[in-house]
Protein backbone atom coordinates (compact mmCIF):
# COMPACT_ATOMS: atom_id res chain seq x y z
CA UNK A 1 0.00 0.00 0.00
CA UNK A 2 1.47 3.16 -0.76
CA UNK A 3 0.68 6.63 1.14
CA UNK A 4 -0.30 9.77 -0.01
CA UNK A 5 0.72 12.79 2.56
CA UNK A 6 -2.63 12.73 3.34
CA UNK A 7 -2.40 9.32 4.88
CA UNK A 8 1.15 10.05 6.37
CA UNK A 9 -0.59 12.49 8.40
CA UNK A 10 -3.26 10.76 9.29
CA UNK A 11 -1.59 8.09 10.64
CA UNK A 12 0.85 9.82 12.45
CA UNK A 13 -1.33 11.19 14.12
CA UNK A 14 -3.22 8.40 15.17
CA UNK A 15 -0.12 6.79 16.08
CA UNK A 16 0.47 9.79 18.61
CA UNK A 17 -3.01 10.32 19.91
CA UNK A 18 -2.57 6.62 20.76
CA UNK A 19 0.72 6.58 22.73
CA UNK A 20 -0.68 10.05 24.60
CA UNK A 21 -3.97 8.28 25.95
CA UNK A 22 -3.43 4.45 25.80
CA UNK A 23 -7.08 4.33 24.15
CA UNK A 24 -8.39 3.41 20.36
CA UNK A 25 -8.50 6.53 17.78
CA UNK A 26 -11.65 7.33 16.47
CA UNK A 27 -11.87 9.52 13.08
CA UNK A 28 -14.05 12.19 15.51
CA UNK A 29 -11.05 12.47 17.88
CA UNK A 30 -8.51 13.06 14.92
CA UNK A 31 -10.70 15.46 13.18
CA UNK A 32 -11.14 17.39 16.84
CA UNK A 33 -7.37 17.21 17.77
CA UNK A 34 -5.80 17.86 14.13
CA UNK A 35 -6.46 20.07 10.96
CA UNK A 36 -6.14 18.05 7.97
CA UNK A 37 -8.27 20.21 5.74
CA UNK A 38 -10.94 17.45 5.57
CA UNK A 39 -14.24 16.16 6.76
CA UNK A 40 -14.57 13.54 9.40
CA UNK A 41 -16.05 11.17 6.78
CA UNK A 42 -12.88 11.53 4.34
CA UNK A 43 -10.60 10.65 7.62
CA UNK A 44 -12.52 7.61 8.54
CA UNK A 45 -12.46 6.30 4.52
CA UNK A 46 -8.43 6.59 5.65
CA UNK A 47 -8.64 5.21 8.65
CA UNK A 48 -10.27 2.44 7.08
CA UNK A 49 -8.05 2.03 4.48
CA UNK A 50 -5.04 1.88 7.18
CA UNK A 51 -6.57 -0.25 8.75
CA UNK A 52 -6.99 -2.81 5.29
CA UNK A 53 -3.08 -2.01 4.47
CA UNK A 54 -2.20 -3.63 8.10
CA UNK A 55 -1.20 -0.24 9.72
CA UNK A 56 -3.88 -0.24 12.35
CA UNK A 57 -6.28 -2.53 13.74
CA UNK A 58 -10.06 -2.30 15.08
CA UNK A 59 -10.07 -3.98 18.55
CA UNK A 60 -13.89 -3.79 18.22
CA UNK A 61 -16.44 -3.59 15.93
CA UNK A 62 -17.20 0.13 15.29
CA UNK A 63 -14.75 1.06 17.99
CA UNK A 64 -11.41 3.32 17.56
CA UNK A 65 -8.08 1.75 15.89
CA UNK A 66 -4.73 1.11 17.34
CA UNK A 67 -1.15 1.02 15.92
CA UNK A 68 -0.25 -2.40 14.96
CA UNK A 69 3.53 -3.37 14.71
CA UNK A 70 3.75 -1.95 10.93
CA UNK A 71 1.76 0.96 11.87
CA UNK A 72 4.32 1.83 14.91
CA UNK A 73 7.86 1.00 12.53
CA UNK A 74 6.06 3.45 9.64
CA UNK A 75 5.73 5.99 12.06
CA UNK A 76 9.17 6.09 13.25
CA UNK A 77 10.62 5.56 9.93
CA UNK A 78 8.63 8.08 8.54
CA UNK A 79 9.38 10.80 10.79
CA UNK A 80 12.93 9.75 12.12
CA UNK A 81 14.56 13.11 11.76
CA UNK A 82 11.82 14.93 13.18
CA UNK A 83 11.63 12.47 16.31
CA UNK A 84 15.40 12.63 16.28
CA UNK A 85 15.82 16.55 16.46
CA UNK A 86 18.00 16.64 20.11
CA UNK A 87 17.19 20.74 19.60
CA UNK A 88 13.85 20.22 21.19
CA UNK A 89 15.04 18.51 24.23
CA UNK A 90 16.01 20.98 26.89
CA UNK A 91 19.04 20.29 28.57
CA UNK A 92 18.73 20.41 32.52
CA UNK A 93 21.13 19.58 35.01
CA UNK A 94 19.72 15.73 35.49
CA UNK A 95 20.64 15.50 31.41
CA UNK A 96 24.26 17.11 32.10
CA UNK A 97 24.50 14.65 34.97
CA UNK A 98 23.78 11.31 32.60
CA UNK A 99 26.13 12.63 29.74
CA UNK A 100 28.98 13.33 32.47
CA UNK A 101 28.89 9.68 33.33
CA UNK A 102 28.42 8.13 30.53
CA UNK A 103 31.67 10.21 29.59
CA UNK A 104 33.19 7.98 32.20
CA UNK A 105 31.83 4.57 31.15
CA UNK A 106 30.00 3.86 34.33
CA UNK A 107 28.37 1.48 33.49
CA UNK A 108 25.88 0.73 36.46
CA UNK A 109 25.99 4.75 37.59
CA UNK A 110 24.80 5.66 33.99
CA UNK A 111 21.98 2.81 33.43
CA UNK A 112 20.45 3.74 37.12
CA UNK A 113 19.93 7.40 36.42
CA UNK A 114 19.25 6.73 32.75
CA UNK A 115 16.46 4.66 33.88
CA UNK A 116 15.31 6.49 36.66
CA UNK A 117 15.09 9.20 33.82
CA UNK A 118 13.17 7.43 30.93
CA UNK A 119 10.98 5.76 33.89
CA UNK A 120 12.14 1.85 31.77
CA UNK A 121 13.65 -0.87 31.74
CA UNK A 122 17.50 0.26 31.23
CA UNK A 123 20.27 -2.21 29.84
CA UNK A 124 24.26 -1.16 29.17
CA UNK A 125 27.31 -2.98 28.50
CA UNK A 126 30.74 -1.38 28.83
CA UNK A 127 34.24 -2.68 29.60
CA UNK A 128 32.87 -6.19 29.03
CA UNK A 129 30.11 -5.78 32.05
CA UNK A 130 26.37 -5.89 31.26
CA UNK A 131 24.15 -4.39 33.38
CA UNK A 132 20.58 -4.03 33.69
CA UNK A 133 17.88 -2.34 36.06
CA UNK A 134 13.82 -0.85 35.68
CA UNK A 135 12.13 -4.03 35.39
CA UNK A 136 9.49 -2.85 37.82
CA UNK A 137 9.04 0.30 35.65
CA UNK A 138 8.70 -1.95 32.87
CA UNK A 139 6.47 -3.75 34.04
CA UNK A 140 3.91 -0.43 35.32
CA UNK A 141 4.05 0.59 31.99
CA UNK A 142 2.77 -2.08 30.42
CA UNK A 143 -0.79 -3.46 29.40
CA UNK A 144 -0.24 -7.19 29.26
CA UNK A 145 -3.06 -9.47 29.92
CA UNK A 146 -1.75 -13.21 30.33
CA UNK A 147 0.66 -15.11 31.87
CA UNK A 148 2.20 -15.83 29.30
CA UNK A 149 3.08 -12.49 28.27
CA UNK A 150 4.29 -11.54 31.58
CA UNK A 151 6.64 -14.81 31.40
CA UNK A 152 7.59 -13.79 27.88
CA UNK A 153 8.87 -10.21 29.15
CA UNK A 154 10.63 -11.66 31.91
CA UNK A 155 12.13 -14.63 30.21
CA UNK A 156 13.54 -11.66 27.53
CA UNK A 157 14.92 -10.02 30.96
CA UNK A 158 16.81 -13.01 31.77
CA UNK A 159 18.50 -13.26 28.18
CA UNK A 160 19.69 -9.54 27.83
CA UNK A 161 23.17 -10.00 29.65
CA UNK A 162 24.10 -13.31 26.79
CA UNK A 163 22.36 -11.06 23.88
CA UNK A 164 23.34 -7.53 24.26
CA UNK A 165 27.15 -9.15 24.88
CA UNK A 166 26.92 -10.73 21.47
CA UNK A 167 26.03 -7.55 19.83
CA UNK A 168 29.25 -5.59 21.06
CA UNK A 169 31.29 -6.53 18.38
CA UNK A 170 28.23 -5.87 15.37
CA UNK A 171 27.44 -2.32 16.59
CA UNK A 172 30.32 -0.87 17.89
CA UNK A 173 30.79 -0.21 14.00
CA UNK A 174 27.30 1.47 14.39
CA UNK A 175 27.66 4.36 16.52
CA UNK A 176 26.24 7.67 15.22
CA UNK A 177 22.41 7.64 15.55
CA UNK A 178 19.86 5.69 17.64
CA UNK A 179 18.00 2.73 16.31
CA UNK A 180 14.34 1.70 16.69
CA UNK A 181 13.00 -2.22 17.24
CA UNK A 182 9.18 -2.43 17.47
CA UNK A 183 7.98 -5.85 18.84
CA UNK A 184 9.94 -9.11 17.43
CA UNK A 185 12.39 -7.66 15.48
CA UNK A 186 14.41 -6.34 18.15
CA UNK A 187 17.71 -8.32 18.45
CA UNK A 188 17.40 -8.62 22.03
CA UNK A 189 14.11 -9.09 23.05
CA UNK A 190 11.54 -11.30 21.43
CA UNK A 191 8.18 -10.19 23.52
CA UNK A 192 5.50 -9.00 20.89
CA UNK A 193 4.41 -6.01 23.78
CA UNK A 194 8.27 -4.31 23.41
CA UNK A 195 10.14 -2.00 21.69
CA UNK A 196 13.88 -1.15 22.23
CA UNK A 197 15.66 2.01 21.26
CA UNK A 198 19.39 0.97 21.22
CA UNK A 199 22.62 3.02 20.49
CA UNK A 200 26.31 2.52 21.03
CA UNK A 201 28.69 5.13 21.79
CA UNK A 202 32.60 5.28 22.40
CA UNK A 203 33.78 5.65 25.70
CA UNK A 204 37.40 5.64 26.46
CA UNK A 205 38.00 4.22 22.91
CA UNK A 206 35.34 1.24 23.54
CA UNK A 207 32.14 0.35 22.93
CA UNK A 208 29.41 1.69 25.03
CA UNK A 209 25.84 -0.40 24.25
CA UNK A 210 22.80 1.12 25.53
CA UNK A 211 19.44 0.01 25.21
CA UNK A 212 16.12 1.02 26.78
CA UNK A 213 13.34 -1.16 26.41
CA UNK A 214 9.61 -0.32 26.85
CA UNK A 215 5.97 -0.79 25.91
CA UNK A 216 5.43 -0.40 21.91
CA UNK A 217 3.25 2.98 23.16
CA UNK A 218 6.01 4.74 24.16
CA UNK A 219 7.26 8.51 23.59
CA UNK A 220 9.69 7.83 21.08
CA UNK A 221 10.76 11.82 20.39
CA UNK A 222 11.67 11.91 24.21
CA UNK A 223 14.12 9.27 24.45
CA UNK A 224 15.81 9.40 20.70
CA UNK A 225 16.38 12.62 20.79
CA UNK A 226 18.15 11.98 24.43
CA UNK A 227 20.07 9.62 22.74
CA UNK A 228 21.00 11.99 19.65
CA UNK A 229 21.95 14.39 22.25
CA UNK A 230 24.57 11.85 24.45
CA UNK A 231 26.37 11.98 20.91
CA UNK A 232 26.55 15.50 20.29
CA UNK A 233 28.31 15.63 23.59
CA UNK A 234 30.74 12.65 22.77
Amino acid sequence: MTLNERTKSILAAAVKEHIKTGEPVSSKELVKNYDFGVKAATVRNELNALTKGGFLMQPHTSGGRIPTDKGYQFFVESTYDDLLDSRKLIAGNKYQTLAKTLRRGDVRNFIDAFSKETKLLGVGQGSGEVYKTGLNDLFSNLDVETKEEMCEIINDFELLDRRLASLKHKFADLTGAPRVYIGKDSPITQSKNLSVIMDSFEVNGEPFLVAIIGPKRMHYDKYLQLMQAFHEQE
